[in-house]
């Protein structure tokens, strides 16, 4: 049975705790890890856009620079582990994502793994996942247009 979109936003929204919504993943078989992943794909590939790797990252102590194409990468993952609300909100207005431009959302990257660790344990081989929706920073024509 695909994993549908609320499915998808249910895990993730359940924790910004990697290792929570590992344990949760933890019990889905095969194919529902892999139709979780190719929703992650979607979801950071939505946001994949020209305003939101704008927006500069801000020291504590003032001192701004811009994003490399890495941290807006992280910083994506970032607004999708706060949950389906704040994503949406993003998606839509561009407001809010400052906040995952913060240098902590460097540690959101582990999201993009969880799903195939799981799946390798289950299986022992590596997942294989439909590539409609690349991930890399400026991947998304549509979000890269001026």
């Amino acid at each position: 049975m695909p994993l549908e979109v609320t499915d998808f936003w249910k895990v993730i929204g359940s924790s910004s705790v990697q290792d929570e919504i590992s344990g949760q993943l933890s019990t889905m078989a095969p194919d529902v890890l892999t139709r979780f992943v190719e929703r992650l794909r979607e979801a950071l590939y939505r946001i994949d856009r020209r305003d939101l790797a704008e927006v500069p990252v801000v020291l504590a102590n003032g001192l701004k620079f811009p994003q490399t194409s890495d941290h807006f990468f992280h910083a994506r993952c970032a607004c999708i582990l706060a949950g389906e609300k704040t994503y949406d909100e993003v998606l839509s207005s561009g407001v809010g994502f400052d906040r995952f431009v913060a240098p902590f959302a460097q540690e959101a990257e582990g999201l993009l793994y969880l799903a195939s660790e799981q799946y390798e344990r289950k299986t022992a081989s590596k997942m294989n996942v439909e590539n409609h929706f690349p991930i890399e920073s400026g991947s998304n024509i549509q979000g890269w247009a001026a």
